[in-house]
């Protein structure tokens, strides 16, 4: 009786300790870190301002409607980092990155996201993807957007157009992938406001 009252104690001792172990593992879990998109130098327009502009919120496909930033290795894989996140949803950050580009541009009087006032003109898209793709050794950025400009007053966009790239990554890092998806925008806003900037003149 003595022998297994003995066991008995070791064991719950041995479980106890084995709890304390896990639960001092668990406590030094890595930090979570957050990335954003940043404003790239960009060549603009030659042209005066000409009215208001607002740029609304830019639309975005469900599968990406979340701060986790997505990568892939195939086609058919669709994952999330746990720990790497957008700083916001990429919806909010590329309509601010897009609204920061619309004001560099000069080519508007005032460039507004919550609009006060009815305003001239409208910025307007959607992102179909932005993902890291993993391809063997080699790592890329994706982003695809469609970026659309009309007046208001006009049912009709004076300028539309469909950007879908991939730019290389120096490594496997989010933070690599966020420099490489911004660069991306900045190529695709420096075509838009090209085109937007032909579209508006009168």
């Amino acid at each position: 009786m003595r022998i297994f009252t003995k066991l008995l104690s070791s064991a719950i001792i041995l479980l106890a300790a084995m709890a304390m172990t896990g639960c001092i593992g668990s406590s030094s879990s890595e930090p979570t870190r957050y990335y954003t998109l940043a404003v790239e130098n960009i060549s603009t327009p030659e042209s005066s301002a000409k009215g208001s502009v607002q740029v609304r919120k830019f639309t975005i496909d469900p599968a990406y409607q979340r701060a986790n930033i997505v990568y892939r290795e195939s086609a058919y894989d669709f994952m999330f980092y746990d720990l790497d996140l957008w700083a916001s949803r990429p919806d909010h950050m590329v309509t601010q990155v897009v609204a920061e580009y619309a004001v560099k541009s000069g080519l508007f009087e005032t460039v507004e996201i919550k609009g006060n006032s009815k305003p001239a003109f409208e910025i307007s898209g959607n992102i179909s993807a932005i993902e890291e793709v993993d391809e063997g050794s080699s790592q890329y950025a994706r982003l695809a957007i469609e970026i659309s400009f009309r007046k208001v007053d006009s049912g009709a966009p004076l300028f539309e157009k469909r950007y879908d790239d991939r730019a290389p990554m120096d490594k496997r890092e989010p933070r690599f992938m966020a420099e490489a998806t911004s660069k991306l925008l900045a190529k695709f806003m420096e075509d838009a406001l090209a085109g937007i900037s032909e579209a508006s003149q009168p």
